[in-house]
């Protein structure tokens, strides 16, 4: 039998804040109370991420693996940070720290729980690698494997809605993270290509939000400007692995 509230609600179920959803609950508080944030997007043709894509898998196919654009993200995100190594940092303890290792937060629902596995220099990883080893950690969540995926250490987030129904994320940060990264779904829209026609564009919109205490707006430009370099030559970014920088 339903209960009612104070306002006259039935009132379903009344389940206790606690364990990840509290830890959640606090982590977003303090990012939205405590970080200023700003958010700029771009809406950006992925054509030849997605013949990337379909080529890379063709290759694949014989071993039963297969790319997703989750993966190719998280890639996109390491080669773009990489240029811009001015926004993989935190801001605390009243020190602005700058990090030489690109460790991406992968945000990932599983089993119906936000969960932010992290991907190690990420950088220095090629899509292949990359696949395969977010493959084996979204696995060992599901199972329930905690203790064999690392879930700190993370200087950088991505926060992938491409396969829902959102047309435009402003993502949270996640403290003291100073950005994150987030995509929404493609759609085909009408675009003109460069001899001045209009054709169909595979357009996804990505967004890059900062805290503004931490850097400054054009630094947001920068970042989107450099994924839009990877979308558009796949070829060479994606298999693209960093030199380890010195400790």
């Amino acid at each position: 039998m339903s209960t009612i509230d104070e306002e006259g609600r039935r009132i379903r179920e009344c389940i206790p804040l606690e364990g990840l959803r509290a830890v959640i609950s606090q982590n977003m508080s303090k990012s939205k109370l405590e970080f200023p944030q700003g958010t700029g997007s771009a809406q950006l043709d992925i054509t030849r991420l997605m013949e990337f894509r379909r080529e890379v898998n063709e290759k694949l196919k014989d071993s039963g693996r297969k790319i997703t654009f989750g993966d190719l993200y998280v890639k996109t995100a390491a080669c773009a940070m990489e240029e811009n190594m001015e926004l993989n940092g935190s801001r605390q303890n009243g020190q602005l720290i700058y990090y030489d290792d690109i460790n991406i937060s992968v945000a990932a629902s599983i089993n119906g729980v936000l969960m932010t596995p992290v991907l190690e220099h990420a950088d220095q990883k090629d899509i292949e690698e990359i696949s395969e080893e977010l493959n084996k950690t979204y696995t060992y969540l599901k199972k329930g494997k905690l203790m064999r995926v690392k879930l700190e250490g993370a200087t950088f987030s991505v926060s992938n809605l491409g396969s829902y129904l959102i047309d435009d994320q402003h993502p949270f940060l996640n403290p003291p993270q100073a950005a994150i990264f987030g995509i929404s779904r493609n759609r085909v829209l009408p675009i003109y290509n460069e001899e001045g026609q209009i054709v169909p564009g595979n357009m996804t919109l990505f967004s890059l939000t900062i805290d503004h205490g931490f850097a400054d707006g054009v630094l947001v430009a920068k970042f989107l400007e450099s994924v839009n370099k990877v979308l558009k030559d796949p070829w060479k970014y994606m298999y693209h692995k960093a030199s380890g920088r010195e400790a």
